[in-house]
């Protein structure tokens, strides 16, 4: 479960009953910067963390566990992917060019050399981005 603890309090009410006795275990922010302390994780990555353990399904939470190494993992995995998102990618400048021609205006169907220059460029480019 994710939220606030509004929310999470009408979500433990309506899936338990009252009298059920259930052990929970939170995870805020500043419970995975403290346990990551010499990882320097960042208050944006921690609560990112928090916020994919709730993508967990309870089956999995009780295999695998939550502790230093899953938070370890899914820090680097975060990483990855913000270093992915953000690398660098090489264009030729025509390719650029034609794309900034492009951009804001449909080709139209059928327009001959126009529209097969743009679909190559976006295709080098779609390449050149998913390499």
């Amino acid at each position: 479960m994710y939220g606030t603890v509004s929310q999470l309090c009408n979500r433990l009410k309506a899936q338990f009953e009252g009298d059920q006795k259930i052990t929970l275990i939170i995870w805020r922010k500043e419970d995975v910067m403290r346990v990551m302390g010499e990882e320097h994780v960042t208050g944006e990555t921690a609560a990112e963390i928090v916020c994919d353990l709730a993508t967990w399904d309870r089956d999995a939470k009780h295999e695998a566990g939550v502790g230093a190494e899953t938070l370890r993992i899914l820090a680097d995995n975060i990483r990855h992917s913000a270093g992915w998102r953000n690398r660098p990618v090489t264009l030729s400048a025509s390719d650029v060019e034609i794309l900034v021609k492009a951009a804001g205006r449909q080709p139209v169907a059928g327009a001959g050399k126009e529209t097969d220059a743009i679909q190559e460029a976006l295709r080098r480019a779609y390449l050149a981005v998913n390499q």
